[in-house]
């Protein structure tokens, strides 16, 4: 995706009753669109108040034909200044849409082809996960009727040109300081202590600790247990490490059969990931600090070194 995204408009438009077109319309690049009652002709003339008109004896309430005629209008006649979108497979979607609307013949609903087909991530490439967008954004989703603008226009934007507000940016610089500091002091900690730490970061995430299969000086081994699936994991600490010191550990992860994964943390060390270990993590000090953090043993870990 090229060049950052702008419009002056956004609208939400649900793609069937109960959604039951979104997946072909995603899958085909279009927006498809029903109100077969009123007349195509009419709307790709631009005869609206024919359109009203037609809605006011069909409902008999003016605010309704007002409503229905809008949204069809913008159907009709929204331009390359405008974003279309809509939510399905917890992601939000959006594309631009072609000039010019069709009737298709086996339905009579309305056909509109979109510029480059339907897009669920950033121009960064990052998914558009319902569950990290807005909820001010994602209320558009309780509109009753078929097509509404979205109010939250400059949110929308940011999100799809990976643009964050002030406050996050703060928040993210924030964060990476505090990390820092975390690494430092995870630097300061014993191989006992630091073999604690790993154990209370599994243990707060749901793990289960099975035993120690084996334990020697500067090294532990670890078997954990996540109750929810039922998954066994092999986990490696040690105090210093390198990429041959992995290499004889994946060895050994490789002879048994009844783990899952492997976890390997250090404390010291540099550790390089071979190609072929896919089902193996690597905890290093930093992403051990990230999980410290998430995991709320910033205090212990300040306390265990001051």
């Amino acid at each position: 995706m090229n060049g950052r995204v702008v419009a002056e408009k956004a609208y939400f438009i649900k793609l069937g009753r109960g959604g039951q077109w979104e997946e072909g319309c995603l899958r085909d690049g279009v927006l498809r669109f029903g109100y077969r009652e009123v007349s195509h002709e009419a709307c790709l003339a631009g005869r609206w108040d024919e359109v009203r008109d037609f809605w006011l004896k069909a409902r008999d309430d003016k605010g309704a034909a007002t409503r229905d005629t809008n949204q069809i209008r913008i159907y009709y006649e929204a331009g390359p200044d405008a974003l279309f979108v809509t939510f399905h497979g917890g992601l939000l979607h959006w594309c631009r849409a072609k000039p010019g609307v069709t009737l298709d013949p086996a339905d009579d609903t309305r056909v509109r082809q979109t510029v480059d087909g339907w897009h669920s991530t950033s121009i960064g490439g990052e998914l558009l996960r319902t569950d990290r967008l807005s909820g001010a954004l994602l209320r558009v989703q309780g509109f009753r009727g078929t097509i509404c603008a979205v109010e939250q226009l400059s949110c929308l934007l940011g999100r799809i040109n990976d643009e964050l507000p002030p406050a996050v940016k703060a928040a993210d610089e924030a964060r990476a300081c505090y990390l820092a500091a975390i690494e430092d002091l995870i630097a300061l900690l014993t191989w006992q202590d630091f073999e604690l730490l790993v154990d209370l970061i599994f243990a707060g995430s749901g793990w289960r600790r099975l035993g120690s299969v084996g334990k020697t000086q500067k090294s532990v081994d670890l078997e954990l247990q996540l109750p929810t699936t039922g998954e066994i994991a092999f986990i490696q600490v040690k105090s210093e490490a390198s990429t041959s010191t992995l290499q004889e550990y994946l060895q050994r992860f490789a002879a048994y059969d009844k783990y899952d994964r492997m976890f390997f943390a250090w404390h010291k060390g540099s550790v390089e990931r071979p190609a072929e270990a896919t089902d193996v993590v690597l905890l290093d000090r930093a992403r051990i600090a990230s999980m410290a953090l998430d995991a709320g043993l910033a205090s212990w870990l300040r306390d265990k070194v001051s």
